[in-house]
C-alpha cells in the first residue's frame, strides 16, 4: 500500500519490501544499465546531414543518473548506485577497444571522448551526492526535526 510522502508530494512505501521484490527490482536496474550502456555506445557515431549528434553522450548522462539513483533507492545503499555505473564503465571500455577484426564501437573522435567524459562525470556526480537516506522514500526520514522522527 502506498501513501503520499511528507513534504515532497511523492508516494512512499508503508509496508516493508518483500524479499523477492528487492532482488528483482535491482536485477531490472542492472539489466537496464547494460542495455542503455550498449545502446548509448552504438549511438555515439550518429550523424544527421554530416553533423555529429550528441545522442550517445546524452544517453550516458541520463542513464547513469537515473539508474544510479534507482539502484541506490532499491538497495538503500550506495553500493546499489555503484554497480550500474560499473556496468556502464565496463561496456564503455570494451566498446573502446579494437577487436581482432579491427572493429570499434566507440570511435576515437571528439564524440567518443564526449561519451566517456559525460558518462563518467554523471556517474561520479550520482555516487557523490546520492545517499540512501535521501532516496529511500521513508516518510519518517523526510521530517526535518529529530522530534518528527522520534514519534514514529
Amino acid at each position: 500500500m502506498l501513501t503520499p510522502g511528507r513534504g515532497r508530494g511523492r508516494l512512499a512505501p508503508v509496508e516493508p519490501r518483500s524479499p523477492v521484490v528487492t532482488p528483482l527490482s535491482y536485477a531490472l536496474v542492472l539489466v537496464l544499465a547494460l542495455e542503455l550502456a550498449v545502446w548509448g555506445a552504438f549511438l555515439v557515431p550518429m550523424r544527421a546531414f554530416g553533423v555529429p549528434l550528441p545522442v550517445g553522450p546524452a544517453v550516458a548522462v541520463v542513464a547513469n543518473v537515473t539508474l544510479g539513483l534507482a539502484g541506490t533507492r532499491v538497495l538503500r545503499r550506495r553500493l546499489g548506485g555503484l554497480l550500474p555505473e560499473l556496468i556502464w564503465l565496463v561496456v564503455a571500455l570494451i566498446g573502446g577497444t579494437r577487436s581482432t577484426g579491427e572493429d570499434l564501437v566507440l570511435p576515437d573522435s571528439a564524440m567518443g571522448l564526449a561519451y566517456l567524459a559525460a558518462g563518467a562525470v554523471a556517474a561520479v556526480a550520482v555516487l557523490s551526492t546520492a545517499s540512501p537516506e535521501s532516496t529511500a522514500g521513508d516518510p519518517s526520514r523526510d521530517s526535518p526535526s529529530p522530534a518528527g522522527r522520534a514519534g514514529r
